[in-house]
């Protein structure tokens, strides 16, 4: 048969996942990418020597599917693995812990020995719901799970200290949201993975990732997808695309590997079935300001969680030569910092000026002295930072794919598989994708 043609709409981690596996098996797709740069939130730059990752900034060991991938396009000699130390400020005072050390856990100064026993409780019942809390193949026991959000829960069956102290750092780092906002079972299947586990990084950024993916691929930038439409005999699709050149061409095969409520804007004649189940779709906004310094962080944790009742603006900073050596010139010093959800919508619009001086205003609260240092700072914006699992959210987007699938063969939705917004899944995604359309066509 004539090779078929192949479409993916974005160059994220989640098309360049589906490219690359495509590419493995003998078809060469066609990638279009709106921005100048590949991989989305997981891309980055380098300014005045410092290694900057724009969203993005760690892989664990559960990443199976990413670090494969990073090996794969020769870049297990870049991994490199983190402190994994974590502090959390709290009423003006910091409490250091190793990640994934059960031992630091025991002394752990933060929490009561009730929140302690309380957390150990926590960990056993998720680990006993099993398959249960797997995402990516969920069972009516999940959808049991997430009937309520993770607030609602742990109110009810625990205390405040745990919400604050224990769920709100995971949803503010992980899911960049809230745990008023996401459901019991996204908290569960979270917990169950904190006990023991190494964090890595890459030395040139986990956008080194998304740039060797792009160099194995035809990635075109400056190339909006305006509109996607099927052509009179149904068999294959138009799709119009701007830009520098705008064009149209001709494709049997469509990958939408955008956020969800992106798609129909693109594609007009898409079922109501799925227009409604995409609507449904819920995405935290998520800003990152990163600051470079002239002078060292010494004696500082990787990641610093900042409780929510005593910060307004940051949820987590990132201190970045914990990330290995390369990433920071010596002498210098850089922090990312990552907005707290309700600070990201209520500035999102506005000038980078005005953002980073509110981040630097309680930057200086958690390191003293911090803002007189700062040499450079750079503002990165993602309408679309995170799924957010909220109530109901998995089995609704369960029934959305099943309408998706049943009415549109052959288009495919990749971006973060409609579950949950991390690395892995949005690989996995791709990996999942990409393998529907190889037995497709049987190559």
């Amino acid at each position: 048969m004539t090779e078929p043609r192949i479409c993916i709409i974005g160059a994220g981690i989640s098309g360049l996942s589906v490219g690359y596996h495509l590419m493995k098996a003998g078809l060469r797709p066609v990638v279009f990418e709106k921005e100048p740069f590949a991989g989305g939130r997981m891309s980055s730059e380098r300014v005045e020597g410092y290694v900057i990752d724009k969203g993005a900034y760690t892989l664990s060991e559960f990443h199976r599917s990413t670090l494969e991938l990073a090996r794969e396009v020769g870049l297990e000699s870049s991994l490199e693995e983190t402190s994994g130390t974590s502090s959390t400020f709290y009423d003006g005072e910091a409490f250091p812990i190793k990640i994934g050390a059960p031992g630091d856990f025991l002394k752990y100064r933060l929490l009561s020995f009730r929140n302690k026993r309380d957390l150990v409780k926590l960990f056993l019942y998720a680990t006993s719901l099993g398959k249960a809390l797997n995402l990516g193949r969920p069972t009516e026991k999940s959808f049991e799970l997430e009937t309520e959000t993770t607030a609602r829960y742990l109110l009810r069956e625990y205390d405040e200290e745990v919400l604050e102290k224990i769920a709100y750092p995971i949803f503010c780092e992980i899911f960049l949201g809230t745990p008023e906002t996401n459901s019991k079972l996204a908290f569960l299947s979270t917990i169950r993975n904190l006990t023991s586990f190494k964090i890595f990084s890459l030395r040139e950024g986990l956008g080194s990732l998304a740039e060797a993916l792009r160099r194995k691929l035809d990635v075109r930038f400056h190339s909006p997808v305006l509109q996607v439409r099927a052509t009179a005999d149904d068999q294959t699709y138009t799709v119009s695309v701007g830009g520098d050149r705008p064009q149209s061409f001709t494709f049997h095969t469509v990958v939408f590997a955008i956020p969800a409520p992106l798609v129909p804007s693109l594609l007009p004649d898409i079922p109501e079935s799925v227009r409604e189940g995409i609507g449904k779709v819920v995405y935290a906004a998520s800003m990152v300001v990163v600051m470079g310094v002239d002078q060292p962080l010494p004696g500082t944790s990787f990641i610093n969680n900042l409780s929510r009742r005593n910060f307004r603006t940051l949820g987590t900073l990132v201190v970045d030569h914990h990330k290995g050596a390369a990433r920071v010139p010596a002498g210098k010093g850089l922090v990312t910092a990552i907005l707290r959800e309700e600070a990201s919508r209520a500035l999102f619009e506005q000038p980078d000026d005005a953002i980073t001086t509110e981040v630097l205003k309680e930057t200086g609260l958690v390191f003293r002295g911090f803002p007189e240092h700062v040499i450079f700072s750079r503002v990165y914006r993602w309408p679309y930072g995170a799924v957010q699992l909220t109530p109901g959210a998995l089995r609704q987007q369960i029934l959305t794919r099943k309408a998706w699938e049943e009415c549109l063969p052959s288009l495919h939705l990749a971006s973060d598989d409609l579950r949950h917004s991390s690395v892995e899944m949005q690989v996995r995604a791709g990996i999942d994708v990409a393998e529907k359309i190889i037995r497709k066509y049987q190559v």
